[in-house]
């Protein structure tokens, strides 16, 4: 009598636990857009080393998330950014060191930066149709340099540095609010940290090769999709 009353409670126990364990595992897909604005050296307006002159842009991401558990997850994310150069800040810096000599004019492109990354998710059970994810992530990225070309009126051509790509390690910390407006359909709202240090080819310098660090944070806003 014991054995089939042990192997009926059993039973009971087991099936809420694998129903629980279903609900758990289940998989997002983000897609989502805003504004990358750069930070530290990257920002920096001066002309010093590691300055890299940039201004706020746009970017287009995709994320994808694998619930593993309740509070557990795995991610990927594919990403490009396309952040401008702060040609009237360079302009600025130039006219300072000539004292204004001449009429220097600055002309260059956008700093463009494509990721691919992975990582790990702590989840905050959903609560009214809302949960945030904590997001940590470790990749690789391309980042491209613009052309850049500084001409003065009196002394013509002070400075180029050519278009350039370079691949190297990305990291990404950040935070996701999701709110669910149907069982399949939501709202995402984005912040993350992306940081990268590529080396770039530079003619005109000493050492050839230059190391720029590029930090930068997106501030999105996209559509999320239960699968």
């Amino acid at each position: 009598m014991k054995k089939p009353v042990l192997t009926i409670l059993i039973f009971l126990i087991t099936i809420p636990l694998v129903d629980a364990q279903k609900e758990n595992k289940k998989s997002l897909v983000c897609i989502n857009s805003g504004i990358s604005i750069p930070f530290a050296d990257f920002a920096d307006k001066k002309m010093e080393n590691y300055s890299g002159f940039a201004a706020p842009g746009a970017n287009i991401e995709i994320d994808f998330f694998r619930y593993t558990g309740r509070f557990f997850g795995l991610s990927s994310n594919i990403g490009y950014s396309s952040i401008f150069f702060n040609e009237k800040a360079y302009k600025s810096e130039y006219d300072h060191i000539l004292d204004n000599y001449g009429e220097t004019t600055v002309a260059a492109g956008n700093y463009q930066i494509l990721k691919g990354l992975i990582g790990l998710i702590l989840k905050i059970p959903e609560t009214r149709h809302a949960e945030v994810l904590l997001v940590f992530q470790l990749g690789c990225s391309m980042s491209v340099h613009p052309d850049l070309l500084v001409t003065n009126s009196e002394l013509g051509e002070i400075n180029s540095v050519k278009k350039g790509t370079e691949w190297s390690s990305m990291s990404n910390a950040g935070i996701k609010i999701n709110y669910y407006l149907s069982e399949k359909y939501g709202i995402s709202l984005n912040y993350g940290l992306n940081s990268t240090r590529p080396g770039f080819y530079d003619e005109t310098s000493n050492e050839k090769v230059f190391f720029l660090p590029v930090r930068y944070q997106n501030i999105n806003i996209g559509l999320v999709i239960n699968l």
